[in-house]
């Protein structure tokens, strides 16, 4: 009768101490769940809020900022303004830093600056579109003859709505702040976003990495782009 009880007793200090396992390996999942965020979120460490952001690249995708919305301008303006010109879709450029856009004549092709397409107002990239554009209305008329902000130039963009000067006005100072440099866990595949560049930083998994490189991203609307 006594070793009954005390098999019992035994199993019972078995089991507990099974369940007791399995709800602290639960706690833990639940924890590092936590740090894997869903689609399109991100979340500030908790260790330190001003340098780490983390979220799932597998589950949201990076690229660069989309220019469907320019395309619609350009042809909307081309269309009331000079229909016998088309231009191929903008090219959106990650090494325009200091020139927010561009006009190839050889190509008829306007380019914009990642960057003014991630962080400008509405009016300063309507700025700087029409400022193109006004160029490509006047190559497709006098072709290489004007100077680049002349008379014809300054006429074309009276018409189309942009402002006739060699430069658009765009501030810019505040860009540099919202800058983040990314990097990818090749554990786990979380993303690990901070301020500056780092020659190691400590994933949430703890895994300790060495990036070889970091890509530059900035917020925009809840979810990251790339410039």
């Amino acid at each position: 009768m006594v070793l009954v009880i005390l098999s019992v007793a035994e199993g019972f200090v078995i089991s507990f101490s099974v369940r007791k396992a399995f709800s602290r390996m639960a706690s833990q999942a639940a924890e590092l769940a936590q740090v894997t965020l869903a689609p399109g979120s991100a979340r500030l460490d908790s260790d330190d809020v001003t340098r780490q952001l983390s979220f799932d690249l597998e589950q949201k995708p990076i690229g660069k900022p989309t220019a469907e919305q320019v395309d619609v301008l350009i042809r909307s303006t081309l269309e009331a303004h000079e229909s016998g010109l088309e231009l191929p879709p903008v090219r959106v450029s990650g090494r325009m830093r200091r020139t927010l856009g561009s006009y190839m004549p050889s190509k008829k092709k306007i380019a914009i600056s990642s960057r003014l397409l991630a962080m400008g107002s509405e009016d300063d990239i309507r700025g700087v579109v029409l400022h193109e554009v006004a160029h490509a209305i006047v190559h497709a008329r006098f072709g290489d003859k004007p100077s680049a902000h002349g008379r014809e130039f300054r006429t074309v963009c009276g018409e189309i709505g942009a402002k006739p000067r060699r430069y658009v006005d765009v501030t810019t100072g505040e860009w540099q702040s919202q800058v983040r440099y990314l990097s990818k866990c090749g554990h786990c595949k979380v993303l690990i976003v901070r301020k500056r560049r780092m020659r190691s930083v400590r994933c949430v998994c703890g895994l300790k990495l060495y990036p070889p490189s970091w890509r530059v991203v900035v917020p925009v609307e809840g979810d990251w782009v790339m410039l």
